[in-house]
């Protein structure tokens, strides 16, 4: 038994020590549980919850994002292959377009229906072949003329072999439209009189060669000017090359440049007359009764030495359309005209040339070597004529273009290069040296007919005689019209007579009025040894003896500067013929031109002296003339002139003053802005306009004649006609009147220019029933001036001392003069500025002075003289009423009989009040508070302007406020501090607005959290510290306003210094509640994991007593 007992006993024993291990490592375990299992357990919480994105809201609308990923892998790459295709990286299509196929070639592109272009071409042309009557390849004479003469519809034809015809071919089908392909091949045409095409009667033939290579450029050696084309030929004679010239122009500023450059055509497809070389009167390609050429491409040119009438000859109604192409190297031999082409009314109707491309060069004839026209019509719009010549023995018109009884157009392309080249001291038994009865070296155009040119370019023409670019109308064969408002008249010359740009022949009127665009008469010479000049434009006189009327220039919107002139009058001359009129702010700006005060004069030819000294029998000039200034305007006539022949006015184009200086009949003189002074024999005169008025005449000028040079005298104009600058038909001359007020600033300072008056001018109106008013200024109801049509004499502004003058001269009115003065509102009447809005009447008695007024040309000038002024106060309500004063404010006599000084008022003439300006407003600081895991507590926040905040604003969390519940179990709450106050003072003001008008500033602001955590000691404070920039602008409106409002964080949550943060609209501070362990977020299952493992603890240490008892030998009660 006993020892059955020991052995129960030490199982028991065993027992209890397995069951205290059991205990101890349970007690272990549930003990790492309990530190382990509650992050894990917020882990997989997190984990659940990944699905929706998860914001957390901050304090004035800012937000944490939770890092979720976004696969966007596919989209960015999409994105990113179109960006390099754009900024042009690496393209994977390999240049193809999208949908091409690899193997496609890139310019086989499909047309709508999703077939090739190629295939789509085939079908056109297959259905196309309907409707054409013959096509096919030309390889004999046989068969070009067999198969172009039966061709009725539609026809296209190609040579393959170069031809040899003496036949002509007769297109006479009304409606045929025959195209004929060179391909690099010639045609060469032997007969010496009959054409080898005849188009008549409604037929059509276009030529061309699709074998035609551009001309390449080639060096030049040689001036801008003259240079004639030149032809190669083979062994045979037939031209295998052509050179020609073009003076290109380009403008720049109040100029232009020109430089020559060379070209060189090589001649492959060809129709070359090769007729016997005496005779004249082939027409290569005639035209007559309707019918139709077209020139795209190739060449028309003759043999070597030969002549021809003309490559392409227009008669009765026919039209030349010329678009491409050579017309080249012929030549009428020692008769003739238009070798090249020539478009005439003959038999009929007029014919037309329509020019928009290709080039006609080295053709000559006695008139018109490329282009004549008679009775017919030239329409310019491209291409190029150059290097074309007349012949050097015999006289003509019109290298380039000689146009008779015809009507010109021009808009484009150059005439350029061609050489009027005959010039003789003596024709027949007429010594005609200077005469310029001849010329033309880029065109002539005369006997009715007109010429009007709005663009393209003359440059580089010669002229032996007159009129280097242009020859205008003939001695007593006027042009109807001759109309230059567009283009460039360029580096042309007239060697040995007048018209180096242009010459107008008498009776022809000229009129240059360019209106929208600009245009140029620059950089052109006449070189005269005897004539009087006119190196940029010159006008023939008349003759009343045979009745023939001067030649006129009117002219407006014109700048003559930078001419220059080896006698007088660099800019503008008039000799003992010509008359001149300039009238008004319309008409042109003369100044800082040149001339050699009479180093080289004219040869006294037709008995035209006066330009000699005095010393001279015949001379006029003085030496008080030579030295007093003439190079801007100089005329010249008898003294024992009893008529006025000129007369000039102050004020020039854009309405500034010339201020001209000098002499008028042999009298020193001057000619003030309000001025008008009138010759009858002698003017020399200078002129000094301020740079402010030489710029207002630059911009509104519209066309330039600038550069221009002359061996004699006028530079830029030469007249022995007449001339009129301007659009005035009638010139009102009032004197001199000198008007006197004052201003006064109340509140404020005047500091000079402050302010602006204008004079005003009353108009007359008549209505359709002929009704008279008068036309009076106002202000509306806005304090706006209305001018109701009375017309802007003069603006002046106020010196320093409240001064105000204008000095008048009136030049254009009506017999009831009338003025106004009032004060302009600026910009500043809304800026604190209230203005005095009195209109004050100025009626000055006004009575003819007749022993002035007088005619010229067709004005008629008309001079006035003051006898009193009379001043008025005109009440204005601003609602349009106007009544006057009964006093008037000021009345002063005439002071002299051409002068009158008003004196506006006794005190102030205007008063205006200054009220500064005042602006002012605020901006309110807002912070967010966030608490996580507690209440929110009333926890303080801090406002400085300074990162030490001294003198800090503080807030308060209000726990009883409305409080928001943030996404993740937090609370949030949203503070104001006390608004910010400012004021204009506070702010830099503009440098363009002295009144403080949005005047603007940036402000510094730092916003922390006081920590206290003595107060809530469960709370981790958050140390964050966040800088505002808020610039404050003033809207000019009274308002200060913030513009922008940056926050900045500029200390993390911990308290250490960061470089900044993205800018958040609201700073936000989070405090986060704690106990004495971790906060993993589920403190309820923490608390439970912590008993048990204490319960475990307990029992095993019970156990363990109760062992030791045990071992002691105490009995154990069961």
């Amino acid at each position: 038994m006993k020892a059955n007992s020991d052995k129960s006993k030490q199982s028991k024993k065993a027992t209890r020590r397995v069951l205290a291990g059991v205990l101890c490592g349970a007690s272990v375990l549930s003990l790492v549980l309990s530190l382990v299992m509650p992050p894990i357990s917020q882990a997989i919480a997190n984990d659940a919850q990944a699905a929706p994105t998860e914001e957390t809201v901050m304090g004035g609308g800012s937000s944490s994002e939770s890092t979720v990923v976004d696969n966007t892998t596919n989209g960015d790459a999409e994105n990113q292959n179109s960006d390099d295709a754009e900024n042009g990286e690496t393209d994977p299509s390999n240049g193809l377009e999208q949908n091409q196929v690899e193997d496609q070639p890139e310019d086989e592109l499909l047309g709508e229906d999703g077939k090739s272009s190629d295939d789509n071409a085939a079908m056109a042309v297959a259905e196309g072949e309907q409707a054409e009557a013959a096509s096919g390849e030309i390889d004999s004479a046989e068969k070009l003329k067999t198969e172009l003469e039966k061709a009725s519809d539609a026809a296209n034809f190609k040579l393959t072999k170069d031809i040899v015809t003496s036949e002509t071919i007769q297109l006479n089908k009304s409606g045929s439209v025959i195209t004929l392909d060179l391909n690099g091949c010639k045609i060469k045409h032997e007969s010496p009189n009959q054409p080898l095409f005849n188009i008549t009667a409604g037929a059509t033939l276009t030529v061309k060669d699709s074998q035609q290579a551009a001309p390449t450029e080639t060096m030049v050696n040689g001036v801008n000017n003259g240079n004639l084309a030149s032809m190669e030929y083979d062994g045979s004679s037939i031209p295998t090359k052509l050179t020609y010239y073009v003076t290109e122009s380009v403008a720049k500023g109040t100029g232009t440049t020109e430089t020559l450059k060379g070209y060189k055509a090589d001649i492959k497809g060809a129709i070359v007359a090769c007729g016997n070389a005496d005779a004249t009167g082939l027409k290569l390609v005639n035209l007559y009764n309707g019918g139709n050429f077209n020139f795209e491409s190739g060449v028309l040119t003759q043999k070597k030495d030969d002549r021809i009438g003309n490559l392409i000859y227009a008669e009765n109604g026919s039209t030349v359309n010329m678009s491409g192409g050579y017309v080249c190297g012929a030549s009428t031999g020692t008769s003739g005209a238009g070798a090249g082409i020539m478009v005439s009314n003959a038999n009929g109707g007029a014919s037309t040339l329509n020019l928009t491309g290709g080039v006609i060069a080295g053709n000559y004839a006695s008139n018109g070597g490329g282009v004549y026209a008679n009775g017919s019509t030239i329409n310019m719009t491209g291409g190029t004529i150059s290097g074309n010549g007349t012949f050097k023995d015999r006289s003509g018109y019109g290298a380039g273009v000689c146009a008779v009884g015809s009507t010109v157009v021009i808009s484009g392309g150059y005439i350029t290069n061609n050489n009027y080249q005959f010039y003789s001291d003596n024709e027949g038994s007429t010594k005609h040296i200077g005469n310029g009865c001849h010329g033309g070296g880029g065109i002539a155009a005369f006997n009715n007919g007109s010429l009007t040119i709005n663009g393209g370019y003359i440059t580089g023409n010669y002229s032996a005689e007159a009129g280097g670019g242009i020859y205008a109308g003939a001695w007593n064969q006027a042009l109807s019209l001759f109309s230059f408002s567009g283009g460039s008249i360029a580096s042309n010359v007239a060697q040995n007579s007048e018209g180096g740009g242009i010459r107008i022949a008498a009776p022809t009127v000229g009129e240059f009025n360019v209106i929208g665009k600009k245009a140029y008469i620059t950089n052109n010479t006449t070189n005269t040894p005897n004539d009087w000049g006119g190196g940029g434009v010159f006008v023939q006189g008349g003759n009343s003896a045979e009745g023939v009327n001067s030649a006129c220039l009117k002219i407006s919107n014109a700048l003559i500067t930078k001419n220059s002139a080896k006698g007088y009058g660099g800019g503008f001359a008039a000799c003992p013929s010509g008359k001149t009129a300039i009238t008004d702010a319309n008409g042109i700006a003369i100044f800082g031109n040149t001339d050699a005060n009479g180093e080289n004069l004219s040869g006294g030819t037709n008995g035209k002296n006066e330009d000699q000294p005095s010393s001279v029998d015949g001379g006029e000039i003085t030496d008080d003339f030579k030295r007093r200034g003439h190079e801007d305007l100089f005329l010249i006539r008898k003294s024992d002139n009893a008529d006025y022949i000129a007369a000039v006015t102050g004020q020039m184009l854009g309405g500034g003053a010339a201020n001209w200086s000098g002499t008028i009949d042999g009298q020193l003189a001057t000619i003030g802005k309000y001025d008008g002074a009138q010759a009858k024999y002698m003017i020399g005169l200078k002129s000094k306009p301020s740079a402010e008025d030489q710029n207002a005449a630059i911009g509104l000028a519209t066309l330039y004649i600038t550069g221009n040079s002359s061996n004699i005298h006028g530079g830029g104009i030469m007249t022995n006609g007449d001339v009129v600058a301007g659009s005035t038909r009638e010139v009102k001359v009032y004197p001199k009147m000198k008007l006197n007020g004052t201003k006064v600033l109340e509140g404020g300072k005047l500091k000079g220019n402050d302010f602006d008056f204008q004079l005003l001018r009353q108009n007359k109106i008549i209505n359709e029933l002929g009704e008279i008013s008068y036309t009076i200024p106002s202000f509306d109801s806005n304090g706006d001036l209305q001018l109701n049509r009375c017309s802007v004499v003069d603006t002046v502004k106020n010196d320093e001392n409240g001064n105000l003058t204008f000095d008048l001269g009136e030049v254009y009115a009506d017999d009831d003069l009338v003025y106004y003065l009032v004060e302009v509102p600026g910009t500043d009447k809304d800026k604190g500025v209230t203005y005095d809005k009195t209109i004050y009447k100025i009626d000055p008695e006004v009575v003819k002075d007749e022993g002035k007024s007088h005619n010229v040309l067709d004005i008629k000038y008309t001079y006035y003289k003051v006898k009193s002024v009379s001043v008025t106060k005109v009440k204005n309500d601003g609602a349009g009423a106007r009544t006057p004063e009964t006093e008037p404010a000021a009345v002063t006599e005439a002071e002299g009989e051409n002068a009158v000084i008003v004196a506006l008022t006794s005190g102030a003439t205007f008063t205006n009040k200054y009220t500064p300006y005042t602006s002012k407003g605020s901006w309110t600081p807002k912070v967010t508070k966030v608490v996580r895991g507690g209440e929110m507590k009333e926890f303080t926040l801090e406002l400085a302007d300074n990162d030490k905040f001294d003198n800090a604003e503080t807030v308060t969390t209000d726990p009883k406020g409305e409080i928001t519940p943030t996404a993740d179990g937090g609370k949030s709450q949203t503070r104001s501090f006390k608004p910010i106050e400012y004021e204009l003072n506070q702010l830099d003001k503009l440098a363009s607005d002295s009144t403080g008008r949005g005047a603007s500033k940036t402000f510094t602001y730092y916003v922390r959290e006081k920590t206290d955590g003595s107060l809530f000691s469960h709370y981790k404070y958050d140390k964050s510290v966040y800088r505002f920039d808020v610039t404050m602008t003033d809207n000019t409106n009274g308002k200060i306003e913030p513009t922008n409002v940056a926050c900045t964080k500029i200390v993390d949550a911990d308290g250490n210094p960061i470089d900044g943060t993205k800018p958040e609209s609201t700073p936000t501070f989070t405090n986060i509640y704690s106990t004495s362990l971790p906060l993993s977020g589920m403190s309820g299952v923490t608390l439970t994991y912590l008993a048990g493992a204490a319960v475990l603890c307990a029992a095993a240490a019970w156990m363990h007593i109760r062992r030791k008892a045990n071992a002691k030998g105490g009995e154990r009660r069961e």
